[in-house]
C-alpha cells in the first residue's frame, strides 16, 4: 500500500527524512545529468583533491545553467514539499555534488546554521535539503547513509569537532581511521533510484559511501526553509542575509526566472540576525 502524505510527514518529522519516488521525469533526470557533466568539466583538479570526500561541491550560481533553475521551482519539489504541507517554502542553496569512480566515503556531517537559537531545540519545520541522485544509488556506488532521529536526539558524532572537516585528514580524506567516516551506531542506507528525491532535514547526521562502481555517482542538493515565513525574525534575518549576501548569487538571482525570483527568502525587519551556530549546545540531549 502506498505511504500517504501524512505519513511521510510524520516521518520527516521524526526520523529526519522521507523519500517521494519519481518526483522527476526521465528526460529531467537526462538533462540534469547533462548539465551536472558541463558543471564539473568546468572545475581543476585542485577542487577534486579539497574535496576529496565530497567529490566535488559547486554551487550552482558558479557555473550557470537553466537547467538548474528549473531544478529549483520544479512542480514536482514544490508538489512534494507542499504534500508535507510546506506550501511557500524558500530557497537557500543549492550543489552539484559529485562522487568519481573508486573515491572515498562521504564522512559524517550535519548542515544545521542555527544552533544559537532556541528554534533549533524543537521540533519545529526549519530548513530540509532535497536530494536528487541522478543515477540509481546503493551501498556499492556511494548512496546516503544516515542516523535517523539525530535531528532531535544527542548522538556521540555530535561531540565531533566540526571544524575537522574543513581540514586535510577530512576533507581530502587522507585520514580514513578518523571517526568520521566509520560506521556509526543506528546507521541506516538510503537507496534510491535516479527521478527520486529524499527530503531531510538539515541537523540530520549523514554521510555517504564510499563510490566503489566504475561510474560517476551525481547528486544535486538544493536546500529550502520550509515555513520562512513562520520563523522568528532573528532566523529570518540570517536567511535572508546569507542569501542576499553573496554577490555572486545575487548576480544569478538577477537573471534566473522568475519562478525563482519568488522562492528567494527576504527580509524587510530590523531585528538583529542570529548569529552563525555550526554544532549542538547542550540543549541536544
Amino acid at each position: 500500500m502506498p505511504v500517504t502524505a501524512v505519513e511521510k510527514r510524520n516521518q520527516l518529522m521524526r526520523d529526519g527524512f522521507c523519500i517521494f519516488e519519481n518526483v522527476l521525469e526521465p528526460e529531467m533526470v537526462a538533462k540534469l545529468n547533462a548539465m551536472s557533466e558541463w558543471t564539473i568539466a568546468q572545475e581543476d583538479e585542485e577542487h577534486f583533491e579539497r574535496h576529496r570526500s565530497q567529490g566535488c561541491i559547486i554551487p550552482y550560481w558558479k557555473y550557470p545553467h537553466p537547467a538548474f533553475p528549473e531544478l529549483i521551482a520544479h512542480p514536482g519539489a514544490l508538489g512534494a514539499l507542499a504534500q508535507l504541507g510546506f506550501d511557500n517554502p524558500k530557497v537557500w542553496s543549492g550543489f552539484v555534488i559529485s562522487k568519481p569512480p573508486h573515491s572515498p566515503p562521504l564522512y559524517w556531517h550535519q548542515d544545521g546554521v542555527l544552533w544559537e537559537h532556541p528554534i533549533s531545540y524543537t521540533d519545529q519545520p526549519q530548513q530540509y535539503f532535497l536530494m536528487y541522485y541522478l543515477v540509481d544509488t546503493s551501498p556499492q556506488n556511494g548512496c546516503l547513509r544516515l542516523i535517523p532521529g539525530s535531528h532531535l536526539k544527542r548522538h556521540a558524532l555530535h561531540d565531533m569537532d566540526r571544524r575537522a572537516h574543513d581540514g586535510d585528514e577530512v576533507g581530502r580524506a587522507k585520514d580514513m581511521n578518523h571517526p568520521a567516516f566509520q560506521k556509526a551506531e543506528d546507521e541506516v542506507d538510503v537507496p534510491v533510484r535516479a527521478g527520486d528525491v529524499v527530503i531531510g532535514d538539515a541537523r540530520l547526521l549523514h554521510s555517504a559511501h564510499a563510490n566503489q562502481s566504475d561510474q560517476w555517482r551525481t547528486v544535486l542538493t538544493i536546500w529550502y526553509w520550509a515555513i520562512y515565513d513562520e520563523l522568528p525574525e532573528a532566523v529570518q534575518a540570517i536567511v535572508a542575509e546569507h542569501v542576499t549576501g553573496t554577490a555572486d548569487w545575487v548576480a544569478w538571482a538577477e537573471r534566473t526566472d522568475p519562478a525563482v525570483q519568488a522562492l528567494i527568502p527576504r527580509y524587510l525587519g530590523d531585528v538583529e540576525a542570529v548569529p552563525w551556530g555550526r554544532g549542538p549546545k547542550e540543549g541536544l540531549f
